[in-house]
């Protein structure tokens, strides 16, 4: 709702009085028509293809047979991804498939560009999401679309969604005044346009929108005469009107990158005055000649302006127009110049919210290589480690694989600049090995962490490295890394990286029957810990803990280790990924020790924070697991977690079957489908025996599970823990170290 106070109602609206006149009544929707050109063929796109087919869908010229055929085959990539991502009911990833693959289709292409095999699975399950979230317009634009797509049998039911969705919002709109009645027609209008893109759709938007606006300022004058006096809600929807009316009638049209369109428009709605002065010069400009540099002066015009802040409840579908408005002119200027790095960075971040983030690396390729400045390289490099990054937040390792993989013409040239970016190439490299490393390719992630701390030296690389050599048996060459990253610069910023690798270091020498030898450097480390624990950043704060715990632990101090996890846990109170790394250790502590209580307790307090069920099903497995050997009856709490957790096929439903009884553990081992679940179903399968009195079979399974490929799970350290009995370094803590 607006922010206006209701005193202030005739003051705001005279306020506007003068900056724009009133003009004719607005036009009817145009209905449109079906469009019975046929299909364009499709070009067939796989995943691996798909960032080279989407950076040459951008740069190919609009109309074209050649276009369509591109688009057909993205747009079928795209649906393939949405519908893969709603079977795994990953419903916020499905929508910015959706709308991306959306997005990228003007004019009427969509009648004539093909979705694909899973076209209408995808966009049903989209607009049935719309449906369930109240959200008409977009319902109402998925429906239609839908309607398009669906085999003959199937359309009666499609139209009856969309009769009943025009009869409720007829309904709506008749409770309502006249100006707001307005206002929720535009919005409508605007979230349908906003998918479908149709001139039908436009032509409507156009249409209610210009209502809106004249509806706007006839309040206004209304109350300028002293004839009305509105209510609250009724001046918010009007200064709404007056103040973004004109940019929502421009965005329609610069949605498919038409700036005559938008100018026609806006002269249309008599609403020039209501515009910013310098969008329209822009827009002129461009319209009669457009170059990329005239597009990017567009770009920055439209850019939102402090007078356009609203409440979060008003205005969603017009910031959401605004920002595919954006992608749409981003997308001319790097049409018309694929080397200019404005244009393709703005293409490729927006891209990056749209479920295509695979792509952005070969988005702006071209400009990186065109210009191989430290600015411009080292923004390529962030934005593609921002895109592995939100492939893998959706658990999509291949897609970060892909994104890597188009960034490769970038990392060549970075490797030539010689110069100092941020980030370096190393930095990508490190992190495409950690996720190599976190699949278990081994082999890879080894190639790749050595490439990055060949060319700049990191404590953390050279920790991975070690881990990879410990897991191999190579225990000099992984010592070696350990004491070669004691000297690296960011293990000296770092105190809980710095931990780590002491305490590493630590755990190999006690593993070759040095225990005396073990103690030095676990007791450096707990010295430095000590001293690092009152740093300002909680998040600083909340590591050093963490790896301070599992030092106590090594010095037979229990207690105080678990009191650092509880020092850790409040810490960071309010985040949840550091709440999950404090409790995941702190169960998994918990079981290694036998100790019941305090494993319920840190599921309990992960299922007060509302930690990802992702997170949750691994706690719950570890307390059903410990209640088995213990030979304790359950309390129910991990049963429950596993209730809530849908066996979709994806890994957590299948470990949530096993942890509920439903599946057997080779089962389990048989479901694995990478190498990291392959050693997560082993070490599952080792405890379940263990937990059925087969204590020498579980013992060879935990060996097995330390020489499978998951080298930096959890499950591994746990395993190595259970075989070593947690053994821990002789003697007492040392006297001369403070700790609470």
């Amino acid at each position: 709702m607006s922010k206006v106070r209701a005193g202030s109602v005739v003051l705001v609206l005279l306020s506007f009085a003068g900056s724009a006149g009133c003009g004719g009544g607005a036009p009817g929707a145009s209905k449109g028509a079906r469009h019975a050109e046929a299909l364009v063929p499709a070009n067939t796109v796989t995943d691996d293809a798909f960032p080279g087919a989407v950076r040459q869908l951008l740069t190919t010229p609009p109309g074209s047979t050649e276009r369509l055929a591109r688009l057909g085959g993205v747009e079928a990539r795209t649906m393939a991804r949405a519908a893969e991502h709603f079977r795994a009911h990953a419903h916020d990833h499905a929508m910015a498939s959706v709308l991306g693959g959306l997005y990228l289709a003007h004019g009427d292409e969509l009648a004539r560009a093909a979705l694909g095999d899973k076209g209408p699975d995808a966009i049903g399950d989209a607009a049935r999401e719309m449906a369930l979230r109240g959200d008409e317009g977009r319902a109402r634009a998925l429906y239609d679309i839908l309607v398009r797509v669906v085999p003959d049998p199937d359309r009666r039911e499609v139209q009856i969604h969309l009769d009943a969705l025009s009869g409720w919002m007829k309904d709506q709109a008749a409770a309502l005044t006249p100006v707001v009645a307005a206002g929720m027609e535009e919005s409508v209008a605007v979230a349908r346009r906003l998918l479908e893109p149709s001139r039908a759709a436009v032509d409507e938007a156009s249409a209610v929108t210009i209502d809106w606006i004249h509806k706007g300022i006839a309040l206004r004058q209304a109350v300028h005469d002293h004839r009305a006096s509105p209510s609250r809600e009724e001046v918010g929807e009007a200064v709404r009107a007056i103040q973004s009316g004109a940019t929502i009638i421009l965005a329609l049209y610069l949605r498919d990158g038409d700036a005559k369109g938008a100018l026609a428009a806006l002269d249309k709605a008599q609403a020039r005055e209501l515009a910013r002065p310098e969008l329209v010069r822009a827009l002129e400009d461009v319209a009669d000649k457009p170059t990329a540099e005239r597009w990017i002066e567009v770009l920055h015009a439209i850019a939102p302006g402090p007078e356009t802040g609203r409440d979060d409840e008003q205005g969603i579908d017009d910031r959401e127009l605004l920002r595919a408005a954006t992608l749409g002119i981003a997308i001319e200027a790097y049409r018309l110049d694929p080397k200019m790095p404005e244009a393709a960075v703005v293409v490729a971040a927006l891209l990056q919210e749209l479920g295509m983030a695979d792509a952005s690396p070969a988005i702006v390729a071209d400009a990186a290589l065109a210009h191989p400045d430290a600015r411009t390289l080292g923004g390529a490099l962030a934005l593609t480690m921002r895109s592995m990054s939100l492939e893998l937040e959706s658990e999509d390792l291949d897609g970060a694989r892909r994104a890597y993989a188009a960034a490769a013409p970038i990392l060549a040239m970075a490797d030539k600049s010689g110069g100092k970016l941020q980030p370096g190439p190393a930095r990508v490299r490190a992190m495409m090995g950690e996720i190599e490393m976190r699949d278990g390719k081994l082999a890879v992630a080894r190639k790749l962490l050595s490439d990055s701390a060949a060319s700049e030296k990191s404590g953390e690389v050279l920790l991975q490295l070690a881990r990879i050599d410990w897991h191999d048996g190579n225990v000099a060459a992984s010592l070696e890394h350990l004491r070669d990253a004691l000297g690296a610069e960011d293990t000296g910023h770092d105190p809980a990286l710095r931990g780590e690798v002491l305490l590493m270091i630590s755990d190999l020498t006690r593993e070759q029957g040095d225990a005396s030898g073990a103690r030095t450097p676990l007791t450096d480390a707990l010295k430095e810990l000590a001293k690092a624990r009152n740093t300002p950043d909680a998040d600083d704060r909340a590591r050093v803990e963490r790896v301070l715990s599992r030092v106590l632990d090594r010095f037979g101090a229990p207690q105080r280790a678990q009191q650092a996890l509880e020092r850790a846990f409040e810490a960071t109170p309010h985040d949840k990924k550091q709440m999950a790394a404090t409790l995941g250790q702190l169960v998994a502590r918990a079981f290694v020790h036998g100790d019941l209580v305090s494993a319920r307790d840190g599921l309990s307090r992960a299922l007060a924070a509302e930690i990802d069920s992702d997170d949750l099903v691994y706690y719950a497995l570890w307390v059903r697991l410990l209640e088995r050997q213990l030979r304790k009856p359950s309390d129910g709490t991990p049963s429950r977690v596993f209730a809530s957790i849908v066996d979709d096929g994806r890994w957590p439903g299948r470990l949530a079957a096993f942890g509920a009884g439903k599946i057997k553990p080779e089962e389990l081992v048989a479901s694995a489908k990478t190498p990291t679940q392959r050693t997560e179903a082993l070490f599952y399968a080792a405890i379940d025996r263990r937990a059925s009195g087969d204590a020498k079979g579980s013992d060879d399974a935990l060996r097995q599970v330390i020489s499978a490929s998951g080298v930096d799970l959890m499950e591994v350290g746990i395993a190595r823990d259970l075989l070593n009995g947690n053994k821990t370094v002789a003697g007492t803590l040392p006297p001369d170290v403070a700790l609470p």
